[in-house]
């Protein structure tokens, strides 16, 4: 509609982010997932660290952060 000479729709993915290797890509609604798939990526956490970290920064719910908190402590 914007762009009629576009010819990549045959590689858009209706999701937030996505990965693909090491290509990590996202639209602006979905930036905690982008994040958390580059976090997720680079290793910087533990499986259930990152599970926490999301679970906290997508609903702000207390009891994610002290999730968070009791698995860095591990």
């Amino acid at each position: 509609m914007f762009c009629p000479s576009y010819k990549g729709q045959k590689f858009y993915v209706d999701q937030p982010a996505v990965r693909d290797g090491n290509l990590i890509t996202g639209s602006v609604t979905g930036s905690l997932e982008w994040a958390k798939l580059i976090i997720e990526k680079l290793g910087v956490f533990k499986p259930e660290t990152l599970e926490a970290w999301f679970a906290y920064f997508s609903t702000g719910k207390p009891e994610h952060f002290f999730a968070l908190m009791q698995s860095v402590q591990r």
